[in-house]
């Protein structure tokens, strides 16, 4: 995409990446600060000129196609002060990049993006380090979960891992920690799920949410059983892990909301203070490439379960 001064006319050239969204997309993604109201009002009166003609916002572009675009000022986010200590994890945290994707090892204890009470977010670090244009979430992981996390470097290669989700070719596995003896060596959990207020229950007429559990080690420490399973979504519901382990009567080990007050507190006596669950394995195929990742647990979830005998 070419560069220009949008404190005047200018003109913007749709690169092949690019080539497919609306135009109104096209303009929000480029300038996510201009109010969604100003960009139908540039496109209503003719402000905005696809190829020199008038373009309706649902009029998609073509590799080549240039926009003539309006004065826009202070169309660009600025960015967000992110503490010096949360850049140098996430610099260090890079798993995997290619031309199209880039796969970072999120620490627990950061939202992927601010809002909601998050001053900021990994997407603010990225663009911090590695430019505003670098990178784009593919995907999200919560604030208390740590392991891979996708970003597409363009459109084409987003809309390509989307596709590959929506048919169900996305392979995600999680480790966790739970509380209690997991009764099988594997196991398929079928629920069905619905959010109320904060929080995520089980309901008849809530989500079909499906699981695959595989235990990897029952564990015994001061007088508590444990166990540390694999969890492979089929599905990918709002805390589906979290509420289809508690629905077992094993709570996730480290869950504030779904999991078990007391276990919790013990956890911390031992020196642990986060939630045990991680993505440890992605992996999905694009444009006849295979991209397989797997993330390392953090250094506090090894020490645990050294503690506890793993």
């Amino acid at each position: 995409m070419s560069s220009e001064n949008s404190s005047k006319v200018h003109y913007v050239t749709v690169s092949a990446q690019e080539a497919g969204q609306r135009v109104d997309n096209f303009i929000r993604a480029r300038y996510p600060a201009l109010p969604k109201g100003r960009i139908y009002q540039m496109l209503r009166k003719g402000e905005v000129r696809v190829n020199k003609k008038r373009a309706k916002p649902v009029l998609r572009l073509q590799a080549g196609d240039v926009l003539r675009l309006p004065p826009i000022v202070a169309g660009k986010t600025p960015l967000v002060r992110v503490p010096a200590f949360w850049l140098e994890r996430i610099e260090a945290a890079r798993l995997y990049e290619d031309e199209d994707f880039l796969v970072l090892n999120k620490p627990a204890g950061i939202a992927v993006h601010g809002g909601s009470g998050q001053d900021f977010g990994v997407i603010d670090a990225v663009k911090i380090i590695w430019g505003e244009d670098y990178a784009q979430l593919a995907h999200r992981l919560d604030f208390d979960t740590s392991g891979a996390l996708l970003l597409g470097k363009h459109r084409r290669a987003l809309a390509g891992f989307q596709q590959a989700m929506q048919a169900d070719a996305v392979i995600k596995v999680y480790d966790c920690l739970l509380k209690g003896s997991w009764d099988k060596a594997s196991q398929e959990v079928v629920l069905r799920m619905k959010k109320e207020g904060e929080r995520v229950v089980v309901a008849e007429d809530g989500k079909f949410a499906r699981t695959f559990f595989t235990l990897q080690k029952w564990l015994e420490y001061e007088g508590c059983a444990l166990s540390w399973v694999k969890a492979r979504l089929d599905t990918g519901r709002t805390h589906q892990i979290r509420v289809s382990v508690a629905a077992q009567g094993a709570p996730l080990a480290g869950d504030d909301k779904y999991g078990d007050w007391a276990f919790n507190r013990w956890l911390k006596s031992l020196g642990y203070h986060e939630m045990f669950l991680h993505s440890c394995e992605l992996a999905f195929d694009y444009e006849g490439k295979r991209i397989a990742v797997y993330a390392p647990l953090p250094e506090s979830a090894m020490a645990l379960l050294a503690r506890l005998g793993a």
